[in-house]
């Protein structure tokens, strides 16, 4: 597939169809989802034409291969986040170059978080904890424990950080209805924490390319798309 800007935004308001037929299926309210582009492997020239296509949301899974883009195009160009695994070690450059870390899974990082951003008085990233909710082991997160995610909820404001929702990775190989029921469990554990916890963690990223109708239909507020919209990925 030869990515243009053009094609990109074909498959983005495809998406965006697809989705509201799947939300209006389900009984739900059209127009409430967005799609984050995710770009790892690919260049900052197809960054720059997702933008131009109409993705605010730009994804990345590595910090020096996301940062290295970010720099090269700018940070103001659209709303970077941080969608895979991160160390310690490279917290420092994952706030400077990234507006929002969706992949948060360890009270040391975002420990790390608070020293390099609240200590300091800067800009803190926005923040989403990452559940596991296939239980496979495969699979980064928090366990789908309501009582062990109040307690990180807890520990992270207490740093003075915030945390606006929840991600999660849709089951490999499941049937549509295993993965609408990991999408639903992330939606309850929501539904539940915020009751407990009193904080509105209005995010739900959950939904990737060969799932995120089902994501849409169960309450996603964000899905994460990169072989839906530029084809392949690069090697």
């Amino acid at each position: 597939m030869d990515i243009s800007v053009e094609s990109v935004r074909g498959n983005l308001e495809l998406a965006r169809e697809l989705m509201d037929r799947a939300i209006r299926s389900a009984g739900g309210e059209n127009g409430t989802v967005r799609v984050m582009a995710v770009t790892k492997t690919h260049p900052a020239e197809v960054v720059g034409m997702a933008v131009k296509a109409g993705a605010d949301m730009i994804g990345e899974n590595r910090v020096s291969e996301g940062g290295r883009k970010v720099r090269a195009l700018g940070r103001d160009l659209a709303e970077f986040h941080m969608i895979g695994p991160l160390h310690t070690g490279e917290v420092r450059q994952a706030v400077r170059d990234f507006h929002w870390i969706d992949s948060l899974d360890r009270v040391d990082i975002a420990s790390e978080i608070a020293r390099r951003t609240v200590e300091k008085g800067e800009e803190q990233p926005g923040l989403l904890l990452e559940v596991n909710t296939s239980g496979e082991d495969s699979k980064y997160g928090y366990p789908p424990d309501a009582a062990e995610l109040e307690d990180v909820l807890g520990d992270i404001g207490g740093m003075g950080l915030r945390v606006s929702g929840l991600l999660t990775v849709g089951p490999l190989g499941a049937s549509d209805r295993e993965v609408r029921s990991a999408f639903a469990l992330l939606r309850k554990l929501r539904d539940e924490l915020a009751g407990r916890c009193g904080i509105p963690l209005e995010e739900l990223s959950m939904g990737m390319s060969d799932d995120f109708q089902l994501a849409a239909a169960e309450g996603a507020t964000t899905v994460r798309l990169g072989r839906f919209l530029f084809g392949p990925r690069r090697r």
